[in-house]
C-alpha cells in the first residue's frame, strides 16, 4: 500500500506513553535530524457524516528507524471500536484494512480522508461533548503508543501535516 505513505512531516501531538524506541511527540519534531524512533506527530478526529455516529480519526507516525513498523491495532477509552479503514484510489471503494499496516523504515503514515484512516465507533461518551480522546496505537512487536488527538468541530477542516512544513488546513 505505498500510496498510503508520504516521504516526510512535520507536526505536534501530545505526549504520552512510550515502550522501546517508540514516541509521542510533545512539540515540534526536528525535521532536519528526525529522531531514529517510532513517533506519531500528529493525531485528529473529526465528525465524518451528519447523522452524529461516524467519527474518523487522521495520525501522522514517522518510523525514523532502519526496520519496518507494522500497526497492528488501535484502542481508545472513548469509543467501544476503532477499525483501520483503506479507500482504494482506484475504484473509490472503502473497506477495513485487512491485517496490519506496515511502516517502512525512515518513512511516515499520513492517515487522511479518501486514504488509510479510522473509523471510531460505538461512543462511551457523545462525540460532541469530547474535547480529545485518548488512542493507544500497538504494534505487531508489543510496541505501544498513547497520544491525545485533537478533536476537530463542524465546519474545521483536518490539518494537513507535512514533514518539514507548516499545517495547512486542508486534507
Amino acid at each position: 500500500m505505498n500510496w498510503a505513505f508520504c516521504s516526510v512531516i512535520s507536526g505536534l501531538v501530545v505526549p504520552l506513553v512510550l515502550s522501546g524506541a517508540a514516541q509521542a511527540s510533545d512539540g515540534p519534531i526536528d525535521h532536519i535530524n528526525p529522531p531514529a524512533e517510532l513517533i506519531v506527530e500528529h493525531a485528529e478526529l473529526s465528525m465524518a457524516g451528519s447523522d452524529g455516529d461516524k467519527v474518523e480519526g487522521y495520525v501522522t507516525i514517522w518510523n525514523g528507524t532502519a526496520v519496518q513498523a507494522s500497526l497492528a491495532s488501535i484502542e481508545s477509552e472513548a469509543f467501544g471500536t476503532v477499525v483501520i479503514l483503506q479507500t482504494d484510489f482506484r475504484t473509490g471503494e472503502t473497506s477495513v484494512a485487512p491485517g496490519i499496516v506496515q511502516i517502512p523504515g525512515h518513512a511516515e503514515l499520513s492517515m487522511r480522508r479518501g486514504g488509510i484512516r479510522l473509523a471510531l465507533k460505538k461512543p462511551i461518551t457523545p462525540f460532541d461533548m469530547l474535547d480529545e480522546a485518548r488512542l493507544k496505537l500497538v504494534f505487531d512487536d508489543g510496541k505501544e503508543l498513547e497520544v491525545t488527538a485533537t478533536i476537530i468541530r463542524d465546519g474545521e477542516v483536518p490539518t494537513v501535516h507535512r514533514h518539514g512544513e507548516g499545517d495547512r488546513s486542508v486534507n
